[in-house]
């Protein structure tokens, strides 16, 4: 072979060598970032998406260098890629969306709230293109623009995913992560010729700090001031007070079940931001509907619990039909009941373009049918649960008997208690009689335990009821009772003392959970039938006269079982809660975010102009200061001054430089001297002469001429 075709060859290996000596370690690092991003967004194609990754990485690193030798060509063509790439990945993120119906999927799926079908989509958008800008940065700092603290930066990618999902990183990839990083930090810095080059270093000049001044003020502001989609993951979201996580999707896991075995917590900060979740619409005539999520059953002193698994079954099944209000009145009305009120069905609508909760939120009273409500699911502890596409936005239609007077009314007549109820039946030997015992006696064995009240607290019941004698008498004298005796709506109170006791009898401060917590408690010390049950006030109205339901109207009130009518609904939180609007703190809340976002711009601007003016100000405190000097120090301050302002101007050091050489040096440089000054000084430091205050003026005032030439070279020395 000739010399001249080994010696090509031996050439171009050695190109490739240094290109892989190049390469190595910022390829290695980004190829275990990539890992670890992959293997917590999706696990089982990891490793695929892993190997695509690196070798995408070294075929970009080739291409980039290429481009960096054609410029402004160069640029053109990795821009077209870069728009490319960027419409691809959102147009499959636009995809993924559109399959969803659920604007905030790619968050809910990146941030692991979700398990969407249509994983694939946003997995290879965020590979194409978060993968393309991850190659892109470790390129630019480690090939073109070695920079320690850019690298640093895309290692922190994947703390970030999985912190966001709540998730540990395993120790092995944390230090394969940081040992790659290290090694790009050493071995990119040594094999770069513009590391070895002093005059290369980072210059902290005026440009540079006004450059970065300018950037934090400006993006920052507008930051603040743009509107912005804001999402929380389920995993940061709070989960007391009837929060998001326990009110709209309340299990431990994290997942959308949105049925919890627990209730929320009775005391804890609300984490409510006042945004609408949906919207509620009725013929009916009340100015309040509870709109029921969930009842629970036992009290464990703490909180609510649920069984779930022994609730799971549901009405229309062949064995276990619905009985519903409208079958206990009409049962009612076959045992020779005179005057049983006509029941009327109402329509209500729930929409919310943003809210898609797996449960039906709608009023006590709304019935179920198989013909026509086919896609929704009711179980016998009477909550409804949405089987059609779940996933979607919540937009339904629904039939509901309403609470009117006319019923309170019928039931207040009636005047049954437990015992005058059984006793009722009993007369009749019939079917209606057996079905409507039945119905009394499931709920009660459901909802009669009387764990976590103590006798302090049966007592007081049985004080405000004892004039009492019918069910819905006593479950209404129990209801007035907090309104009448002090209590206050408080969201912020956390007492010493949690227990139930202390809210009853000392605290007297709390919000719905506490107050139902309490009436459900002390109902059933007294032997009533009841339950606690979360869910939504729906109270607030717009302009259309629909119900809005914001975040903050999460509400928990009592469900109580009356004799001859059924279940029906109390609420003891006193008033309070439903006197706070929206429009008010939205209008206060604005005006202070405006107060902020102007403080804070305020802020910004009075440190720029202090830094920019630094010297200045040092300048005038300078003066202030030697007013209060002898002549003759101030001589030797403000020639010191001197040398300190000719150092701040060049970013040099003339500390050592005799009165000749400063004066050479600022004749030169700068086209002026303070000539008067310099002789003073002369006089005074070395002669022993004791100056006067005419003499310092006469030198003050020519070193005032010269200072902005002192302060700053000039571009153009000074025509004299």
């Amino acid at each position: 072979m000739p010399l001249h075709t080994n010696l090509k060859n031996t050439a171009h290996l050695s190109r490739l060598a240094e290109k892989f000596n190049a390469y190595i370690c910022p390829i290695m690092l980004g190829t275990a970032v990539c890992y670890a991003v992959a293997d917590t967004l999706y696990h089982d194609l990891s490793v695929i998406y892993t190997i695509l990754f690196a070798a995408a990485s070294w075929l970009l690193f080739g291409l980039f260098d290429r481009l960096k030798k054609q410029k402004r060509l160069g640029g053109l063509i990795y821009f077209v890629i870069f728009l490319a790439l960027a419409v691809l990945s959102a147009r499959l993120v636009r995809t993924g969306i559109q399959q969803a119906h659920d604007i905030q999927a790619p968050l809910k799926w990146f941030f692991g709230d979700s398990e969407e079908e249509n994983q694939p989509l946003f997995l290879n958008a965020v590979f194409i293109g978060g993968g393309f800008f991850l190659i892109s940065i470790l390129y630019y700092f480690t090939q073109i623009r070695y920079r320690s603290l850019g690298v640093m930066l895309c290692t922190l990618f994947p703390f970030v995913i999985y912190t966001k999902r709540d998730v540990i990183m395993p120790e092995l990839m944390v230090t394969v992560i940081v040992v790659l990083y290290l090694a790009v930090i050493v071995h990119n810095r040594y094999i770069d010729p513009s590391q070895q080059k002093k005059e290369i270093l980072l210059k902290i000049d005026r440009s540079y700090v006004i450059g970065i001044a300018v950037f934090v003020s400006v993006t920052g502001t507008v930051t603040m001031i743009l509107p912005k989609q804001s999402y929380v993951s389920l995993l940061e979201q709070n989960s007391d007070i009837l929060s998001y996580t326990q009110t709209f999707g309340g299990d431990e896991s994290g997942t959308s079940d949105e049925i919890s075995e627990t209730s929320s917590q009775r005391y804890g900060g609300r984490n409510y931001t006042g945004a609408i979740l949906f919207t509620f619409s009725t013929g009916g005539s009340q100015s309040v509907y509870y709109l029921r999520k969930q009842p629970f059953d036992t009290f464990n002193g703490d909180v609510w619990e649920t069984n779930l698994n022994g609730v799971n079954r549901y009405f229309y099944t062949p064995a276990y039909p619905e009985y519903t209000i409208k079958d206990i009145l009409d049962d009612m009305g076959k045992l020779d009941i005179n005057d049983v009120p006509e029941m009327k069905l109402y329509r209500g609508f729930a929409e919310g373009n943003n809210f898609s909760p797996l449960y039906l939120p709608a009023p006590l009273g709304t019935i179920i049918e198989t013909e026509d409500d086919w896609y929704y699911r009711k179980f016998v502890d009477g909550r409804i649960e949405r089987l059609y596409h779940p996933e979607r936005n919540l937009r339904e239609a629904f039939r509901f008997y309403e609470e009117n007077s006319r019923m309170i009314d019928y039931a207040r007549t009636l005047g049954f208690n437990a015992v005058s109820y059984q006793e009722f039946l009993s007369q009749h030997d019939s079917e209606e009689a057996q079905r409507l015992y039945a119905d009394y006696y499931s709920a009660f064995m459901r909802y009669s335990d009387q764990n976590g009240i103590s006798p302090r607290v049966a007592e007081l019941a049985q004080q405000i009821t004892r004039n009492y004698d019918s069910d819905i008498e006593k479950a209404a004298a129990l209801e007035q009772y907090f309104e009448n005796n002090g209590y206050l709506y408080d969201e912020s109170y956390i007492p010493e003392d949690t227990s139930v006791d202390y809210f009853i009898f000392e605290g007297k401060k709390g919000i719905c959970t506490n107050y139902a917590t309490a009436m459900t408690l002390m109902a059933r010390s007294i032997g009533l039938t009841a339950r606690y049950v979360e869910g939504f006030a729906a109270f607030e109205k717009n302009d259309d006269g629909q119900f809005v339901i914001r975040d903050r109207h999460a509400h928990a009130f009592v469900e109580v079982y009356i004799p001859a009518f059924g279940w029906m609904t109390f609420d003891p939180t006193v008033s309070g809660y439903m006197s706070i609007q929206e429009e008010t703190r939205n209008d206060f809340d604005a005006v202070m975010q405006f107060l902020s976002y102007f403080l804070v711009m305020m802020i910004v601007a009075v440190c720029i102009i202090l830094f920019l003016l630094r010297d200045r100000i040092a300048e005038c405190v300078f003066r202030v200061v030697q007013l209060f000097r002898s002549p003759e120090k101030r001589t030797l301050k403000l020639y010191a001054h001197v040398i300190r302002l000719a150092d701040f101007s060049s970013g040099s050091d003339h500390r050592s430089y005799t009165v000749k050489m400063l004066r050479e040096y600022l004749v030169t440089s700068r086209g002026v001297c303070p000539e008067k000054l310099f002789v003073l000084f002369e006089k005074t430091a070395f002669g022993g002469y004791q100056p006067c205050r005419d003499e310092y003026r006469e030198a003050y005032r020519e070193y005032k001429k010269c200072y902005r030439y002192l302060r700053k070279i000039p571009k153009k020395k000074p025509v004299k």
